[in-house]
């Protein structure tokens, strides 16, 4: 259960994150020993008769070294053959080891769990701990794994066991080879106990941490002024970004070739370079104060200005600053532009 009855919401994206960052992840201890199990079992089924035969080989020659030989050979060709066979099986050990991890919660490396914590040495926090219903729980879980595992050990023994006394009338590769295929029968069915237990204690795991990593409601909130940033602050950051998105709006006016108007409420600002555009662009455009200002600039730097009610709102409502005229304008837009080339000619 959450700790804190308040928390009742799901933990969000950048919750998780920070949990992780501190190395607060979903594991679970008896997956990797499940997958380690298994695949040391199916290890020793393929590689015991391998490694028996390199033994034999060992063996035979050790057996059949005369002390007149190099005696720092011999321990050499065993040590190096006793190393040969154990490598594979701790090779697949540190590497069931680490995926047993990493296939829960990937690849993480913090060094924040190592750090000492105060609460942990608290006496009153650890008599806390050491009575709460998670240690109760977590001490029944393991007693249970216990018995079943003593359980199943006392069965194979006796199953192994109740052979014994023919072993007598084996010769000693005979017994040698039957207590192999035993260890790997030990092995293979504690591999293939382990897997159900895992499996339990796995989602029993991830229920207890996202119970652990639930937040209040005020949390969230808190979060979300946090990432998204206070009301207050994004406001006076997009009223700053229309200022700025004004100016340089403003800036780009004397550029234009011609200014509609409507004459008062609505201002479109074009400009037009033959050769390098294909249609007129909208450089500025505005409705009331905006377009009155547009205006204002537009006869300080004697740019043409176009008294066309229609066209003017038409343009405002169809086009975005930067944008390239729609086709059904270029007509109504040529005749201005034409009348205004025509003007300038004359004078």
């Amino acid at each position: 259960m959450a700790k804190d009855p308040s928390k009742t919401e799901k933990a969000t994206p950048r919750r998780r994150q920070k949990a992780r960052e501190e190395g607060q992840v979903l594991k679970s201890q008896d997956v990797p020993i499940a997958f380690s199990l298994v695949i040391v079992s199916a290890l020793l089924y393929f590689y015991v008769p391998y490694a028996y035969r390199k033994l034999l080989e060992v063996f035979s020659y050790s057996f059949s070294f005369s002390l007149n030989e190099n005696l720092h050979y011999l321990i050499y060709t065993l040590s190096y053959v006793f190393v040969l066979l154990i490598a594979p099986v701790f090779a697949v050990l540190l590497f069931s080891g680490v995926a047993g991890n990493v296939v829960q919660f990937g690849f993480l490396f913090s060094v924040k769990p190592l750090i000492p914590k105060i609460d942990n040495i608290n006496p009153v926090k650890g008599l806390q701990r050491l009575f709460s219903l998670k240690t109760v729980f977590e001490t029944f879980r393991n007693t249970l794994k216990l018995l079943v595992a003593l359980a199943v050990g006392y069965l194979l023994a006796r199953h192994i066991l109740s052979g014994f006394p023919s072993f007598g009338f084996l010769t000693l590769q005979q017994q040698a080879i039957l207590m192999v295929k035993f260890t790997v029968i030990v092995f293979f069915v504690f591999g293939l106990l382990s897997v159900p237990i895992a499996a339990v204690d796995f989602f029993y795991r991830r229920w207890e941490y996202e119970e652990n990593l639930k937040m209040s409601k005020e949390e969230v909130k808190e979060e979300r002024k946090q990432y998204e940033g206070h009301p207050i602050i994004k406001s006076a950051i997009r009223k700053k970004q229309r200022e700025i998105a004004f100016k340089r709006m403003m800036a780009k006016v004397p550029e234009a070739d011609v200014v509609i108007t409507n004459p008062t409420h609505y201002a479109v600002a074009l400009k037009y370079e033959r050769g390098k555009m294909n249609a007129p662009q909208v450089i500025a455009k505005g409705v009331d104060k905006v377009a009155l200002r547009i205006r204002e600039i537009a006869e300080e730097h004697g740019i043409p200005i176009e008294e066309n009610p229609e066209l003017a709102r038409a343009l405002y409502d169809s086009c975005e600053v930067g944008d390239f005229i729609p086709e059904e304008f270029y007509r109504a837009v040529a005749k201005i532009l034409a009348k205004i080339y025509r003007r300038r000619k004359l004078l």
